[in-house]
């Protein structure tokens, strides 16, 4: 469903425009329907399957008894008649618009093309024979008109048969050539791509703007941005302090366990843990008013090796 909002706002809380690409999608938009980029390539499918079908009907009288050189026979000649074409098609269009200078290119295709339709010529006229219906089974209604059209030769349904197999594959190659070289224009592509990645930076540098006009706003932002990750970081202490008093009370319960015996519960009782544990938080809470040279610096760090902390081991 097309949206009609003016602006959104993303994931990270950012306000956008809605209509970044708007603009530019409704300046692009084809003019009939024919202008579709998916109607060429329709196009130019019909026309390889309309010369594969004709080009089927002429190789299954010759190579019918290999079905693998059938195929072959027929992929060759669509390449030559409907492929070759279409990046003829495209290379003239380069050349037309200044794209590329690799102008030999061309007679190569054109003698592809050539090679393909003679031998499609030669082919159809030196088979019309075998095209010609078996008449020797009708009945005797149709007698008289069947002697006279051996007298006189290939009847005509054969022979326009024959006329429409030579002359379909060239007029599909050029409908190929034409619809290719019409609808594929380079400069267009290239300015639509330009213009779309001038508007994506040009957003870019919109928002990047925003940021910096957003810091300098800000005038006590490096002292706010510092106490903000001062509150986290102590956050983040407590939180590894709860964790450690959880993990020492589980410790104690699994020794009560493991030893059983009433001297190692009276020394793993609560109380006694609770004391080790208060003068760990004091001088934790030493170590956290000392300044940051001193607690960063292993040698003017008075705390490193507590004596409590020993004498309680």
């Amino acid at each position: 469903m097309k949206t009609t909002d003016l602006w959104r706002v993303d994931s990270n809380g950012e306000i956008q425009y809605s209509g970044l690409t708007r603009a530019e999608k409704l300046l692009n938009k084809p003019d009939t329907p024919f202008d579709h980029s998916f109607i060429p390539y329709l196009i130019m499918l019909a026309c390889a399957c309309i010369d594969g079908y004709i080009f089927y009907s002429l190789f299954s009288m010759i190579s019918y008894d290999n079905p693998f050189t059938l195929c072959v026979q027929i992929g060759g000649f669509i390449f030559g008649a409907d492929v070759v074409p279409i990046y003829l098609g495209i290379q003239i269009r380069r050349l037309r618009q200044g794209l590329s200078k690799d102008r030999f290119v061309v007679p190569i295709a054109i003698i592809a093309m050539l090679l393909v339709f003679s031998t499609n010529v030669v082919l159809n006229i030196t088979t019309i024979d075998e095209r010609a219906p078996d008449v020797s089974t009708t009945s005797s209604f149709y007698s008289a008109t069947t002697e006279a059209e051996e007298d006189e030769g290939i009847d005509s349904a054969t022979l326009a048969r024959t006329i429409y197999s030579v002359a379909i594959p060239f007029v599909t190659s050029l409908g190929s050539f034409y619809v290719c070289y019409i609808t594929y224009n380079p400069l267009m592509i290239r300015k639509r791509r330009l213009g779309h990645l001038i508007t994506e930076k040009r957003d870019e540098i919109r928002r990047f703007e925003a940021i910096l006009a957003e810091y300098e706003a800000d005038s006590a932002f490096e002292a706010n941005l510092l106490a903000d990750d001062e509150a986290k970081y102590a956050e983040a202490q407590k939180l590894q302090r709860a964790i450690v008093l959880g993990y020492c009370d589980y410790v104690r319960e699994r020794l009560k366990e493991h030893l059983a015996n009433p001297v190692s519960c009276n020394v793993l009782s609560e109380e006694t843990c609770t004391v080790l544990l208060e003068r760990l938080n004091k001088e934790l809470r030493a170590l956290d008013e000392l300044p940051v040279s001193m607690a960063s610096d292993p040698d003017k760090n008075i705390l490193k090796t507590p004596a409590s902390i020993n004498g309680a081991a």
